[in-house]
């Protein structure tokens, strides 16, 4: 029972959701600034937003999958649509709640999201779809701490970046087949067996190297995380079972709640 309710927040993206909002409140805890919680609530809605449409988008492409996420999204297009349109009336009324800074700033992160949802295809061929979906988010986290604080962390976006990058570049490793099949283009289809492997290697080598530079508490979250990835290369076989590697890799980002408790 509770496995099945757990898959279904994953095909929803829920726990990405969560996971965003636990990695702003580790940051703001950490830059020591109050955000109210229509702050977290509009960054829940954009990512989630985001994610259903890329979805939506997927799904319609993909028709022969067997993917469980991409059926559900195919088969409740409609219902997904409509929720779409709920939520962002909800975020429409949470905009006069906003700090005007952080407002405008999501404001062009959105709208370069929204860009990038309608030019995808086209900017694959440039650049890998993984990429960009590391720097948005990682902007999108760090922009409320960096602006209301007034404190510019380069190390802590560039390990974020390296820690989103990681994810995503592991599972397109993970679901290189799948992708093949269902004709989607991702880095792990694009690179050979061994190239993707020591893509894989240099990124989590980096992100150990910088998080022992100057060691805090974030950088310590870090360290555990790029561990974990490690992990994630080195048994491969024994994480494809129930999509382990999934609960794995996005449950990265949960890790700070551990230092809610502490």
């Amino acid at each position: 029972m509770f496995g099945r309710g757990y898959r279904f927040i994953q095909i929803l993206s829920i726990d990405i959701v969560i996971g965003v909002v636990v990695l702003l409140r580790f940051f703001c805890a950490h830059f020591e600034i109050r955000v109210d919680w229509q702050v977290y609530a509009l960054l829940a809605c954009s990512v989630w937003l985001i994610y259903t449409a890329d979805h939506i988008r997927d799904a319609e492409k993909a028709k022969m999958t067997n993917r469980s996420r991409y059926l559900f999204h195919h088969k409740f297009k409609r219902p997904l649509i409509a929720s779409s349109i709920v939520v962002i009336i909800l975020m429409l009324a949470l905009i006069f709640y906003i700090p005007s800074i952080i407002l405008i700033s999501g404001i062009i992160l959105a709208a370069f999201s929204f860009i990038y949802l309608l030019v995808q295809h086209q900017l694959s061929i440039w650049l890998c779809k993984e990429f960009y979906v590391a720097i948005v988010y990682s902007i999108g986290i760090l922009m409320v701490p960096t602006l209301l604080s007034g404190k510019a962390e380069w190390s802590y976006l560039i390990l974020l970046f390296l820690l989103t990058f990681t994810n995503l570049v592991i599972f397109s490793w993970y679901e290189k087949d799948q992708d093949e099949r269902d004709g989607f283009m991702s880095l792990a289809t694009r690179l050979s067996h061994d190239g993707i492997e020591k893509l894989m290697l240099i990124l989590v080598s980096f992100g150990f190297g910088i998080s022992i530079l100057n060691f805090n508490e974030i950088h310590l979250f870090f360290l555990i995380s790029f561990g974990l990835y490690a992990m994630m290369i080195l048994k491969p076989q024994s994480l494809r079972k129930n999509q382990l590697y999934r609960t794995i890799g996005d449950g990265v980002f949960l890790l700070p709640i551990i230092w809610e408790w502490i």
